[in-house]
């Protein structure tokens, strides 16, 4: 196979960043040990002007920079998205305008939180054709709309947005390794939206930290035994954030260094599909993630979808 590079990557945050202080009433009110247990401080809901191809389009230009790209050399574009989802027109279109990317076609994939790394094994493949080179992966959510009001939902979920590119090239720092894909259908019903467009879960959330800790442990797994990488060798674990639960059944069933795991849970909320390059992006601005770093990542998406991949980033 050729090897797919990660050159560039990218996020974006709404303007508005809540803090618990700022949240409207719940329906019951929280404890200050009951707000620390949950763990999120912090998060971004999208104003009218912030739309899933705004923050795409703010992310994409990022992780373009980085990448040291203009738009027009992209040849493929994939959005994830499932909190805004459109019959017609998609998002994707509207974002290539936004960026300018002239040359590249592009389209929107679901896949709920594990919508990311879906793209990123998509464009992956895509990228062992010859026609084409460049590919831009994109995740936007506008999660804290898929909250019910005056639920604890509204405390946990945000908004963002997180883009890598790939580019089919040699001799950078930065490498899709290997990914793994999985769906399991006998879970299909455990989660869905009310008429009201709110998440409903229908099992208890210790059942549903499990599945979700056990899913993401388990292609994890299938990734690091494939590629001959002990768990050991890995730098960093960058999960689906989720819940603080998920997080703590993660470490526990990969028997992973707390130390390694990097997670933005407590400043941003759960923004769903766009977690993890958001993650990718804050760290390695931050020094934390270095150029050439083996990271695993892992999520799990209603549907019953699973997803994992090994890779490190460039330099930029």
């Amino acid at each position: 196979m050729d090897t797919v590079a990660i050159t560039g990557h990218g996020s974006y945050l709404p303007r508005h960043m809540l803090s618990n202080a700022e949240l409207p009433p719940f329906d019951q009110p929280l404890s200050d040990d009951e707000m620390e247990r949950i763990g999120v401080h912090r998060r971004g809901w999208a104003d009218d002007t912030e739309g899933i191809a705004e923050m795409a389009a703010m992310a994409g230009q990022r992780a373009l920079e980085r990448a040291g790209l203009e738009a027009d050399a992209i040849d493929l574009l994939i959005l994830a998205n499932w909190t805004a989802r459109r019959y017609i027109p998609e998002h994707a279109p509207r974002v290539l305008r936004l960026l300018g990317a002239k040359r590249a076609f592009g389209w929107d994939i679901s896949c709920a939180c594990a919508g990311f790394l879906y793209g990123l094994g998509t464009a992956h493949g895509f990228l062992q054709n010859p026609r084409w080179s460049r590919a831009l992966v994109i995740a936007s959510e506008h999660t804290s709309r898929r909250g019910r009001p005056g639920s604890k939902a509204k405390l946990i979920l945000g908004d963002a947005a997180g883009a890598f590119v790939l580019e089919r090239k040699e001799g950078t720092s930065g490498r899709l390794i290997d990914f793994e894909l999985a769906t399991d259908g006998a879970h299909h019903e455990i989660m869905d939206i009310s008429p009201e467009s709110w998440v409903r879960t229908h099992i208890q959330q210790k059942e549903l930290n499990a599945l979700a800790g056990g899913s993401m442990c388990a292609v994890a797994q299938r990734v690091l035994d494939r590629s001959g990488v002990a768990l050991d060798d890995v730098d960093w674990i960058i999960p689906h954030s989720g819940t603080a639960g998920v997080q703590a059944t993660v470490v526990r069933e990969l028997g992973a260094a707390p130390e390694k795991i990097l997670a933005n849970f407590d400043s941003i909320g759960n923004v769903s599909s766009a977690s993890i390059p958001t993650v990718v992006d804050q760290f390695v601005r931050a020094g934390t993630i270095r150029p050439g770093d083996l990271i695993l990542s892992a999520a799990v998406g209603t549907g019953w979808y699973a997803a994992a991949a090994l890779y490190s980033v460039g330099a930029g």
